[in-house]
């Protein structure tokens, strides 16, 4: 960040329009709703989101600020974006998107609690009969999947996770009662913004390299304010629910949210995209094919910064483009860097956290006979102070295999054990016996 940090960045000023004037005399009442519209178009940093959204989201903060600006790029032409939440059950995985997803219209938000690969073709399309195809509109829209999708759906679907065409065909056939198997057409139109939610820590490379993957905190600072928050809720739903909806701050972004969607912005232009590459260079020293999806994700969150306060940005020759200016850049790429280093290894924020703060620590302390399973299950029980269920422990132990970080072999004393071992970066592969552990 060092580079872009000595860059000069001036903050833009609150917007001039012709709503504003100067010379004449305006009535009281004119000059609350002036006040008012610079109030709602000024300039904010994500700070000042984040104060707004932890009235309901305690802290999280980098996991409700990028769910947020990924609904943001819902009124954009083409950076929708997809987003995977994954973590153990009772974390709220689904509680922030469902939460966020209030500061925007109800109309643009649909959620799923499972969906078949057949029937979210059949629920959510129109039947056109001159063409005989069932047409289903996703511009503009949000998707929130509260559990993981069939994994035949999620196959279905990485066309249009991956804006391959804004309008995709599908061919699925369908049963009837009089003709058997039937072939339907479905023309699905628009990009969306998908939010998954899941405990499955192990999905497809395919999908991985697709998302922002998230986890909810569990810190106790945490749990402490979530729990104190729900306190508040059910000692009184009605009135609880009543002060959320007349919070001044929670009126000011869904108002914000809606005029930013009324602005219709089709292009958000990147005035010096070098700045941006060298920076990603700098941070990169090594490129893998995964980095062109990870680098198209830091340039979303730079542009939903720019769109956020897209009053100050716009174009004057255009009232439907704005400028990205070097705080949107910054902001992005301060934002990215609290999850670049999970993400792109393709884990989720939480078994991160248990590599660094459990197994690694472990592992660097007995690099020659490595780490029992059984060890790593007592290691994480001091840490977390609380129990990991088997199937858990193997889904972290094969999340980290996946990542390159780490390979398994049989105790040479007892074969029945297995011994986790670090894979050093010189490593240029493990063992091929670690392969009969998992």
């Amino acid at each position: 960040m060092k580079k872009l940090e000595r860059i000069e960045a001036k903050k833009p000023s609150a917007p001039t329009t012709d709503l504003l004037p100067t010379k004449e005399k305006i009535n009281p009442e004119k000059e609350r709703f002036l006040a008012s519209m610079r109030d709602l178009m000024k300039e904010v940093d994500l700070d000042y989101i984040d104060d707004i959204l932890s009235l309901t989201v305690k802290h999280d903060r980098t996991s409700k600020l990028i769910t947020f600006l990924a609904m943001i790029l819902t009124y954009t032409e083409e950076d929708q974006q997809t987003v995977t939440f994954k973590s153990e059950s009772s974390r709220g995985k689904s509680y922030i998107p469902l939460e966020i997803a209030k500061y925007f219209p109800k109309d643009d938000v649909q959620t799923i609690a499972y969906a078949s690969p057949a029937a979210f073709f059949h629920q959510h399309g129109l039947w056109i009969k001159e063409t005989k195809t069932v047409w289903i509109d996703l511009e503009r829209k949000i998707l929130i999947f509260l559990d993981q999708p069939h994994d035949m759906l999620l196959q279905r679907l990485r066309p249009l996770l991956s804006h391959d065409q804004k309008e995709l065909n599908y061919r699925i056939t369908d049963k009837t009662q009089k003709r058997g198997l039937k072939t339907k057409n479905i023309i699905i139109n628009g990009y969306p913004t998908v939010i998954f939610c899941t405990a499955k820590q192990n999905i497809d490379e395919q999908e991985r390299t697709r998302v922002f993957i998230l986890s909810p905190e569990a810190t106790e600072e945490k749990l402490k304010s979530s729990i104190a928050l729900l306190s508040q809720k059910l000692s009184d739903r009605k009135e609880f629910q009543k002060d959320l909806e007349i919070n001044e701050k929670r009126e000011w972004l869904r108002a914000r949210v809606d005029c930013i969607r009324n602005a219709n912005i089709n292009n958000i232009v990147i005035p010096n995209p070098e700045d941006i590459f060298v920076e990603f260079l700098e941070q990169h020293q090594h490129l893998t094919p995964r980095h062109q999806r990870d680098f198209k994700r830091l340039v979303a969150l730079i542009k939903a910064h720019a769109l956020l306060n897209c009053y100050t940005r716009r174009d004057p020759k255009d009232d439907h483009k704005i400028i990205v200016n070097q705080w949107d850049i910054i902001a992005g790429f301060k934002l990215y860097a609290e999850i670049i280093e999970s993400n792109e290894l393709g884990l989720s924020p939480e078994i991160f956290e248990i590599w660094k703060q459990v197994i690694k620590p472990k592992l660097e302390e007995s690099r020659s006979f490595g780490l029992l399973v059984d060890e790593m299950q007592k290691a994480y029980r001091t840490q977390y102070h609380r129990f990991l269920p088997d199937t858990r422990l193997k889904e972290i132990r094969k999340s980290l295999k996946n990542a390159g970080l780490t390979y398994e072999l049989k105790d040479s004393d007892d074969k029945r054990k297995i011994r986790l071992f670090l894979l050093d970066k010189e490593d240029v592969e493990a063992p091929k016996d670690e392969q009969e552990t998992l």
